[in-house]
């Protein structure tokens, strides 16, 4: 058993993929026999503060004091955002093990972010660059989500991943609960939150393929619903946060993750795979996983359109397909990962 301090906020509840990720990562390191404590970084508003991303002096004091306070073996940061902390905690003490977790390469996250919305947020690219950079200096174990970011990672930083963790979450889904009929009516699912990429991909998917397809489309995800006027057509039907998907996995034909940028893994991916949905999406929305013969990759419209028509032609909608759910329970559930976890963990410790 080993005393742990998780750096992150503590997950009440679930908006996105990022949270999915940090919920799991603490219920493992939990699950693994060890005792954890959580410490949730600043939240001070402020146009310098927002920059420092919670590690400003009054949270590294507090991450010190507790550091002296209690003997801990490991301290566990939830996000390489937060990397600055890491050189306070090894100047201070050396003995102690840091490991970071990267949600995504934030380097080129932030310059895919410039690239898509603008100098704006240029002071965001530094920012999460230089505090990055801190995290893979000071951290003694870099843990990441796919193969693609370990090789970012060493490409810019000159540093190798020790651990490749893949998305993975605790299973939903129950037969009961679904409706396994088919129906003549075609529904595309698209769930994202309303941030950059997402916007960026179903914005082009809504007006580039779906005049050519038939069906309608349904798009849900935090903040999603506050763009009502970016997604009129009467074919779309548009939600905001939905605390249960499943009925929604369950009406759809297929699921439709049109992305072009960003990092990381793409959760909503592995979701769909739980509640053995086809999905018909880019490189960037299957970057990290196992392919099965339920993932159409299609990166123009062209093959969206005829993917997508020419499975509607061949009554290939089953709605439901086991061999997507198995590839979840063998590589993206929460028992798959949990074993692999805990024993890196142990022989780290």
């Amino acid at each position: 058993m080993m005393n742990i301090l998780y750096i992150g906020e503590e997950v009440i509840q679930i908006k996105g993929g990022a949270d999915q990720v940090n919920k799991r990562n603490i219920n493992l390191l939990l699950d693994s026999g060890n005792l954890l404590k959580i410490l949730s970084s600043s939240n001070k508003k402020g146009k310098i503060k927002k920059y420092l991303f919670g590690v400003d002096r009054s949270f590294i004091k507090r991450v010190l004091e507790e550091l002296s306070l209690n003997q801990y073996h490991i301290v566990f940061i939830s996000q390489s955002l937060q990397g600055r902390i890491a050189e306070h905690i090894k100047n201070k003490y050396p003995e102690i093990i840091v490991i970071c977790f990267f949600h995504n390469i934030e380097k080129q996250y932030a310059s895919e972010l410039v690239r898509v919305a603008g100098l704006f947020h240029l002071p965001f690219y530094w920012a999460a660059w230089y505090s990055e950079q801190k995290a893979v200096c000071y951290s003694d174990f870099l843990i990441t989500l796919n193969s693609r970011d370990a090789r970012e990672l060493h490409r810019l930083y000159g540093r190798n991943a020790d651990l490749i963790l893949p998305t993975s979450f605790a299973d939903k889904y129950v037969e009961s609960d679904i409706c396994l009929q088919k129906s003549d009516e075609i529904i595309y699912l698209f769930v994202g939150v309303a941030f950059f990429a997402n916007i960026e991909g179903i914005t082009w998917f809504t007006n580039e393929v779906l005049p050519k397809i038939p069906g309608r489309l349904i798009i849900i995800g935090k903040g999603m619903d506050h763009l009502v006027e970016r997604f009129s057509d009467p074919r779309i039907e548009l939600y905001g946060f939905v605390e249960d998907l499943s009925y929604y996995y369950s009406i759809a034909t297929f699921v439709v993750s049109p992305i072009f940028s960003g990092g990381g893994m793409k959760t909503k991916t592995a979701e769909a795979l739980m509640y053995g949905k086809a999905i018909i999406g880019t490189k960037e929305a299957f970057e990290g996983y196992e392919r099965c013969g339920l993932m159409y990759e299609c990166n123009d419209c062209c093959s969206f359109v005829e993917t997508i028509n020419k499975l509607v032609s061949s009554h290939d909608c089953a709605g439901f397909y086991q061999e997507a759910r198995d590839l979840f329970l063998h590589k993206y559930s929460y028992e798959a990962s949990f074993d692999f976890f805990s024993k890196w963990l142990m022989s780290i410790g």
